[in-house]
């Protein structure tokens, strides 16, 4: 399972002028409804605000957040990529402004998967300059590219 398989150009947004996580996560489910993986957008949502609100941040440090949720509203396995012009308070660990999100959804009968997932783009995320890439991508095209060629270095698929 390759996360970049999981990504759609449409699907990320590049220097979004957001100035709080409620409308991050709006954005994303909306880029993920725009991609076909999300089919009840107001499910996920209230879905995934509330596993950020009662189930503690999904931010792990370095400025990214990786907000998820299982429901009954996702279709297939999907990311959806945002990056902030300004970070946003997202209760990391480090205490750093988020500037870089990713969502994963999933159908709610396939956890296994969705802990691949979460697990692959941590993964992923712990190289440092594959990270400032993405930061400074300048189309949604090359940000997937920069995913596709990340994973081929680090897990030789």
């Amino acid at each position: 399972m390759r996360v970049s398989d999981l990504m759609n150009p449409k699907g990320i947004l590049l220097y979004a002028n957001i100035d709080n996580r409620a409308d991050a996560l709006g954005i994303l489910v909306e880029l993920q409804e725009g991609s076909g993986i999300i089919t009840n957008g107001t499910a996920y949502y209230n879905a995934v605000y509330q596993r950020e609100t009662f189930g503690g941040s999904t931010a792990i440090g370095n400025g990214i957040a990786l907000p998820h949720a299982g429901n009954a509203g996702v279709s297939a396995p999907g990311i959806s990529a945002l990056t902030l012009r300004r970070g946003v308070d997202w209760g990391a660990p480090d205490g750093r402004a988020v500037d870089l999100i990713f969502m994963i959804a999933v159908p709610p009968e396939e956890e296994s998967l969705h802990l691949q997932i979460l697990a692959r783009l941590v993964n992923l995320l712990e190289y440092g300059t594959l990270v400032d890439a993405l930061r400074h991508a300048s189309r949604s095209e090359r940000f997937l590219e920069l995913i596709q060629k990340a994973e081929n270095t680090c897990f030789g698929v």
